[in-house]
């Protein structure tokens, strides 16, 4: 019989997924409202991340970070219905609160991604489809891909708080964020990768 140290297989076996989103696409990811709330692009940085001599130089360019924000936050919750996780690792590219991020890249930590559901799988009644794209999500990877889309694609209000250059106070306002793409083309622009694998290690 084995003797010493030996781990239990049934703990939790974390797997790693980086995320990246590239939004350098203005067509896609319009700098500037072109009426129906579509700026802002996603970034978990709102208004008071940034120093007293960086905030938002207009009020336009204020609404534009909370809507990028209100879509960071979209993502999220798209993430976090597919099963626990953690957001880690956070990289983004954005020179300052009045510029919109191009780029954005984060880690999503899943104790348990093997309750992410594919296609096919069943979820109470119904069957998971394909993707955006119509393409079959046979790893989790590609669902956690989808998932993000749908976050950046979603049309959403919710009450938010913007920097107003005047006062310089942050004010509750409600803020809209709707995309200028379709989903599918909005997936193009995601990219997940698995970077890491744990591994139970018995005696």
């Amino acid at each position: 019989m084995a003797s010493g140290f030996q781990q239990d297989t049934n703990q939790l076996q974390p797997n790693f997924y980086r995320v990246a989103i590239d939004m350098t696409n203005t067509t896609y990811f319009p700098t500037t409202d072109l009426g129906n709330h579509q700026d802002g692009g996603c970034t978990p940085n709102t208004w008071d991340f940034f120093p007293a001599g960086s905030l938002p130089s207009t009020t336009a360019h204020a609404i534009s970070r909370a809507r990028g924000n209100l879509r960071f936050k979209q993502v999220v919750n798209q993430l976090t219905g597919l099963a626990d996780c953690q957001i880690l690792d956070i990289t983004i590219t954005e020179a300052n609160a009045d510029a919109q991020a191009t780029a954005l890249t984060f880690t999503v930590k899943y104790d348990r991604d093997e309750f992410i559901p594919l296609t096919g799988t069943k979820q109470g009644v119904t069957v998971v489809g394909n993707d955006a794209a119509n393409a079959v999500m046979d790893t989790p990877a590609k669902v956690i891909a989808n998932a993000v889309s749908s976050g950046l694609y979603n049309g959403t209000t919710e009450m938010m708080r913007v920097y107003n250059p005047v006062t310089s106070e942050g004010t509750d306002q409600k803020i809209t964020a709707n995309a200028n793409a379709t989903q599918a083309q909005l997936l193009g622009k995601v990219t997940v990768t698995l970077i890491d694998t744990t591994t139970v290690i018995n005696s």
